[in-house]
């Protein structure tokens, strides 16, 4: 009998503990290499002029354009640019993981798509930059390291400067 009820209160002990399997914990990183951060909205804009977001880190600073950087391998996009997805819109902040190669990236911005020209009509709408209201901070992320709490600010009644 002891034995009996000690294996159902051990029973229900392991039953209640495992109420997420083998999930990992919210804050685990799950990329080798690249950053993470936060990217905090205010002010959105009218929905006709939400046509994509991205989260692009650019080798350069100014890109030239932001398709030549990116098919030329001197830019990435969060999501990726073939991916459907754009980032969510008319969010307070978003949490994100980027996967990125080492090595030093000038201009870690925010674009947005408000026309319908996808390759033309693209602005920045916010910037990494640990000094406002000044040229964005360069990135230098170390193999199989990930930089973390890189905030982003996107005002878009006040956007950076607009290098694109």
């Amino acid at each position: 009998m002891k034995i009996t009820i000690f294996g159902i209160l051990l029973g229900a002990l392991f039953i209640q503990s495992c109420d997420k399997g083998l999930t990992p914990p919210e804050d685990q990183i799950l990329i080798s290499t690249g950053i993470s951060g936060t990217v905090f909205f205010q002010n959105w804009p009218a929905p006709d002029s939400l046509l994509d977001l991205r989260l692009v880190a650019f080798k350069n600073f100014p890109p030239e354009d932001i398709f030549v950087e990116l098919l030329s391998g001197r830019a990435f996009a969060y999501p990726a640019i073939d991916d459907t997805f754009s980032l969510p819109l008319n969010v307070d902040q978003l949490d994100f993981q980027f996967e990125l190669p080492p090595g030093d990236y000038g201009y870690l911005a925010v674009a947005q798509q408000y026309g319908p020209n996808v390759l033309a009509d693209w602005r920045a709408v916010g910037q990494y930059d640990l000094t406002p209201d000044s040229l964005p901070t360069p990135l230098m992320i170390p193999d199989g390291q990930v930089l973390k709490n890189i905030f982003i600010a996107v005002d878009f009644d006040h956007l950076p400067i607009q290098p694109f």
